[in-house]
């Protein structure tokens, strides 16, 4: 996700790392992360985070790439968003990314 600082993991739906730790490349910082164990915590995370859905990001509806990642800006809900060099900069330079809102279960 973009600009999100905190990082989940969710390991045979059982185990959760929560924090801020890049688990893959940390190297002397002061972040943090907690693993914690339990199938029905694990599940309500998942939940929580939309997992089934941002799981499965859309091919760019312009440039039909795979190169999508998902945004919130503060009056819009979640959206996919291209970040394909060659789809998001139109002839006269300026960006005009493919966006597309996501519909999220329960959501109007």
């Amino acid at each position: 996700m973009y600009v999100m600082h905190q990082k989940i993991a969710v390991i045979d739906e059982r185990t959760v790392m929560l924090g801020s730790l890049n688990v893959l490349s940390q190297h002397d910082t002061r972040e943090v992360m907690l693993t914690m164990r339990g199938s029905h915590f694990a599940r309500k995370l998942l939940e929580h985070e939309h997992a089934e859905v941002f799981a499965r990001p859309p091919k760019c509806g312009r440039c039909k790439g795979s190169e999508i990642e998902i945004r919130r800006y503060k009056q819009r809900n979640w959206i996919w968003r291209c970040y394909a060099t060659a789809c998001k900069t139109t002839a006269k330079g300026s960006s005009n990314a493919w966006t597309q809102d996501i519909r999220l279960p329960g959501s109007r």
